[in-house]
């Protein structure tokens, strides 16, 4: 199995390069690798200006598998007015 200085040491200075490149480009970037089960790095880029499908990946790689925290993450960030979610957590208010 790897570990996080192989990760460390091999594998994220290759996606900063390859993060450094989309940028370059004007494209988004993010990368959630897992060396171990829970065990894992992130590398990303532009994300501010990314689409919703992106900065949900964001979301999702920063919440580490906590499904509470990526559902409470991603309505403080976006609006959910018009969402199923949304609806129903109006009505539990």
């Amino acid at each position: 199995m790897a570990t996080e200085q192989e990760y460390d040491d091999i594998i994220a200075p290759m996606l900063w390069d390859v993060a450094k490149r989309c940028d370059e480009l004007g494209m988004s970037l993010i990368a959630r690798v897992e060396w171990e089960p829970d065990s894992s790095g992130i590398t990303q880029m532009r994300i501010a200006d990314a689409g919703i499908g992106q900065k949900l990946a964001h979301l999702a790689a920063h919440c580490h598998g906590n499904f509470d925290s990526l559902c409470i993450a991603a309505v403080m960030q976006f609006d959910t007015s018009q969402t199923m979610v949304g609806s129903i957590l109006r009505r539990g208010s």
